[in-house]
């Protein structure tokens, strides 16, 4: 009939409407989840990264940390051995110098008792190595030797106490070879060591030069 609108063809353009709104309402709701997706897949690959990276720097960091305890070990251990090694040294060093006085002071400073009677030996030993035929230079060496070795003191011992009489015996006790009373009497010291000097060296002269360049003969 004329002028009758039909009321069908709004509808369904209604129905189309709500459903291209409901269409780009999901599309928006599907758009917005994979952004979230995203952002949240992107926040956890950083706190991974940062994880990691936080990781490695605390691996250097102990890693440089040992390297420095080592360097300071080695440090130690090496000042521990200079330090040991100088301290064998004085040591070393305080041994040779105490052995070196011991030696200076045997030879230089003997522990004689001389007699009074040093005179009245001297002129003992000269007859009795005059009978030997030692008189002139060799009379000189053996009085020379004897004077240091003792001063003719049939008492004179050494430093340790171990060598004594006139010709400085060692043991003392070897002059007892020469007689019972090695201990007091003169003539019986200087036949012991007038008999030594001829064994081992030949002559006073001979004896005399070695205790010149060795301080004992």
């Amino acid at each position: 009939m004329a002028g009758t609108v039909s009321r069908e063809p709004a509808a369904a353009s209604s129905v189309v409407a709500v459903s291209q709104s409901r269409a780009n309402a999901d599309v928006r709701v599907n758009r917005s989840t994979d952004r979230l997706s995203q952002l949240a897949r992107a926040k956890k690959l950083a706190a991974q990264q940062a994880a990691a990276r936080k990781a490695a720097l605390k691996r250097a960091a102990t890693k440089k940390a040992n390297a420095k305890q080592a360097r300071i070990a080695a440090a130690k251990r090496a000042a521990a051995k200079k330090a040991a090694a100088k301290k064998a040294r004085i040591a070393a060093a305080k041994r040779a110098a105490a052995r070196k006085a011991a030696a200076k002071k045997a030879s230089r400073s003997r522990i004689r008792s001389i007699a009074p009677s040093t005179g009245s030996n001297r002129r003992i030993g000269r007859e009795m190595a005059a009978k030997r035929g030692w008189t002139g230079d060799e009379w000189t060496c053996l009085n020379n030797l004897w004077t240091k070795e003792s001063g003719w003191s049939t008492r004179a011992t050494n430093g340790s106490g171990s060598a004594g009489g006139i010709p400085q015996a060692l043991p003392a006790s070897k002059m007892a070879s020469a007689g019972d009373d090695w201990r007091t009497n003169a003539a019986t010291q200087i036949k012991w060591g007038l008999g030594y000097i001829s064994g081992r060296y030949g002559h006073p002269c001979g004896a005399w030069r070695h205790f010149q360049n060795h301080n004992w003969y």
